[in-house]
């Protein structure tokens, strides 16, 4: 190899491309070259892939030298830009031996044609698919191999064409001044999944890597883009598309419901109460109403009390395309601008809901206390019922005085109520609870005593039912789930209206309620057992346990067993779980949403109590959110118990982020 002053030569540098250089001079096996930049440089002999036969410059004059080289390169790159590897792959694929780079440049070429030489040698660095490269040496591919290659060479073109065209939809994206891309409908779900989702969205590297080149890989900026496209609403529920919550149902499913809705109930056999007194009292605007209740007072002292609970294990078939579906929801879901039930709407709010005027199906709980109201006697049956009031907790409240008999079941309430605080039940005035609503696209919030009369007398009479159901259940050794809270026996006193510091303290005493099989006391309660039986159209393991009490009841084999009932209630909850988290972010987003349009008139100042002081942070109740909040540490000395004025700073809707500071009253 002549390595010479003045040759030109290509030399393997740190791509695959081999760059171009001039010999300055070479010694022990180390050759000094001058590059096209003006720069010299060192490689190691066996760095140098081709080099010219003869010096064909001066490198004494470097300027010349260097122009002399960028005339050479632009050659070489014009030259090789015209070759045609695959005539010469046509000419050699027959006799498929090792070929030298001067042999090969022999067919094309005229002898000693150094550049075309260079040329051809970039063109198989360049291109490996008609050659490969054996120890300084070209073999050709064999047919069969070229064929794969070109295949797969189509492929990643075709991919990068759609990429590139996908990045161009991108780019638009958002553009009022055209239409959505073909490009992007296939992705719209996935581009949602990301905004939800962001790095956890599960969606394709090209799309992936699209997003990177359009700068779009940035939830809040794909969030925007989506919302100028219409594609997503500004207020879109993100909750919903990051936890998959199925919102429509099938048609399909929609007619099952259908069909199930023409069941003639009176032919049934079930108890007849439908000349009883029964009213279903419920948060206002409510259409799915699954409990009810009747009161009767006895001249002894004695009470009875019906706990009328909606019946829809009697058409829901266990593992029915209706059953595995409310199993796969868990939990019907109540949002300020949308509700999304655990069973369609024909179920739940028309053929089974207990409205008013209607016979519908029950799984009856009698409960008959003593005077002292001890539990006497306790039966459970399937009855057909009608509701004579269906009504709201507001419009209960007024009529209180003009009807006796709800006053008097009020006052049953509130015995019930101290009977479980004599059994060690912790009672204390909880904070109010926010409604917030979306009606005609304006916010609305309102605070709701949960202790108020009627609220309070419907929340009691359901807490006994659930009780009845789980010691009903432990004493015919149905396989249930139970409800069990550990806790102290010292019960702390309040007063009589709620106090952020001392409501915090004890929320903090509190154990967490843990499912068990075996029945235990729940010590906030203050019963020796408990279960969920009384919202089967809400909530998917209120709806299994009905169908363990129904099985005993009409002496049918029990439905599930232990570890089964286990099993689908752990699947159950899980669905439950996910439901009040959908159901927290919507009420979030839309509580920050309405702070942050009052804050575009004033400065948005709330009063708070503080209720815990940290190194750093401190802890407070806000009364306009009904919640305990936190912040950094204000400049002046606050206490436990002491008034502050709670200042807004920062709202974020997309992060669901709200900042506070603190203030002296």
């Amino acid at each position: 190899m002549n390595l010479a002053p003045g040759c030109i030569v290509e030399f393997s540098a740190k791509g695959s491309q081999p760059e171009t250089g001039v010999v300055i001079n070479f010694a022990g096996g180390t050759v000094r070259l001058y590059l096209l930049n003006g720069k010299e440089t060192s490689v190691q002999e066996k760095k140098i892939l081709h080099t010219t036969s003869r010096a064909v410059t001066s490198v004494a004059d470097r300027e010349q030298c260097r122009q002399n080289l960028l005339n050479t390169n632009s050659l070489r790159k014009t030259v090789s830009e015209k070759i045609d590897l695959s005539e010469l792959h046509s000419l050699l694929v027959e006799d498929p031996r090792p070929y030298a780079l001067s042999e090969l440049a022999g067919f094309l070429f005229a002898p000693d044609d150094d550049d075309s030489a260079a040329a051809l040698l970039r063109k198989l660095c360049d291109d490996h698919l008609y050659f490969k490269n054996r120890n300084d040496t070209y073999l050709p591919v064999s047919g069969e191999e070229l064929q794969r290659a070109l295949e797969q060479q189509a492929k990643k073109e075709q991919t990068e064409h759609e990429e590139a065209l996908l990045v161009n939809a991108l780019k638009k994206l958002g553009d009022s001044t055209t239409n959505l891309p073909d490009e992007l409908k296939e992705h719209i779900n996935d581009l949602k999944n990301f905004v939800a989702c962001g790095e956890d969205a599960k969606i394709s590297r090209r799309l992936t890597a699209a997003l990177n080149k359009s700068d779009l890989n940035n939830q809040r900026k794909l969030f925007q883009a989506l919302v100028s496209a219409k594609i997503m609403d500004p207020d879109e529920n993100l909750a919903i598309i990051k936890y998959r919550l199925p919102v429509d149902f099938s048609h399909e499913l929609i007619n099952e419901a259908k069909s199930l809705c023409k069941t003639d109930i009176t032919s049934l056999n079930r108890k007849n109460l439908l000349d009883m007194r029964i009213w279903a009292i419920d948060t206002p605007g409510s259409k799915d109403r699954d409990d009810a209740f009747s009161f009767e007072e006895h001249s002894d002292g004695s009470f009875t009390l019906w706990i009328h609970i909606a019946d829809p294990a009697e058409l829901i078939l266990p593992d029915s395309p209706l059953d595995k579906e409310a199993s796969r929801r868990g939990s019907s879901v109540y949002m300020p601008d949308q509700r999304v039930h655990m069973l369609p709407a024909e179920i739940s709010e028309s053929f089974l809901s207990l409205a008013e005027g209607s016979e519908r199906l029950s799984l009856s709980f009698m409960l008959e206390f003593s005077a002292e109201c001890e539990i006497k006697s306790l039966k459970i049956f399937e009855a057909i019922i009608k509701i004579e009031r269906a009504i709201d907790y507001d419009t209960a409240d007024t009529m209180l005085e003009s009807e006796p008999w709800l006053k008097k079941a009020l006052e049953f309430a509130e015995k019930l109520k101290k009977k479980r605080e004599t059994n060690g039940a912790v009672m204390f005035p909880r904070q109010p609870e926010l409604s917030i609503k979306l009606i005609d696209g304006k916010i609305t919030v309102e605070h709701r005593n949960r202790d108020d009369r009627t609220q309070g007398m419907i929340a009691e009479f359901m807490i006994w039912a659930n009780h009845a159901a789980a010691e009903w259940c432990h004493k015919h050794e149905i396989p249930c789930l139970y409800r069990v809270q550990d806790g102290d026996s010292n019960v702390p006193k309040f007063g009589d209206t709620f106090e952020p510091a001392a409501f915090f303290a004890i929320l903090k005493t509190f154990r967490k309620t843990v499912v068990s099989n075996n029945p235990g006391r729940h010590h906030s309660l203050g019963l020796n057992s408990y279960t969920q039986v009384t919202s089967p159209l809400r909530r998917y393991s209120d709806l299994l346990l009905h169908r363990q009490i129904k099985s005993a009841i009409n002496g049918r084999a029990i439905e599930y067993d232990q570890n089964s009932l286990s099993q689908i209630m752990l699947i159950a909850d899980s669905a439950v779980s996910r439901a009040d988290e959908i159901m927290r972010d919507r009420d979030r987003y839309f509580l920050h949403k309405y702070i942050k349009q009052l804050q575009k008139a004033k400065e948005v100042v709330y009063d708070g109590v503080v209720v815990e002081v940290g190194m750093t942070e401190v802890t407070f109740y806000v009364d306009f959110l009904c919640s305990f909040r936190h912040c950094r540490k204000p400049s002046f000395d606050v206490a436990v118990g002491q008034k502050v004025a709670v200042k807004v700073t920062q709202i974020d809707l997309l992060d669901g982020i709200i900042k506070f500071e603190l203030r002296q009253p």
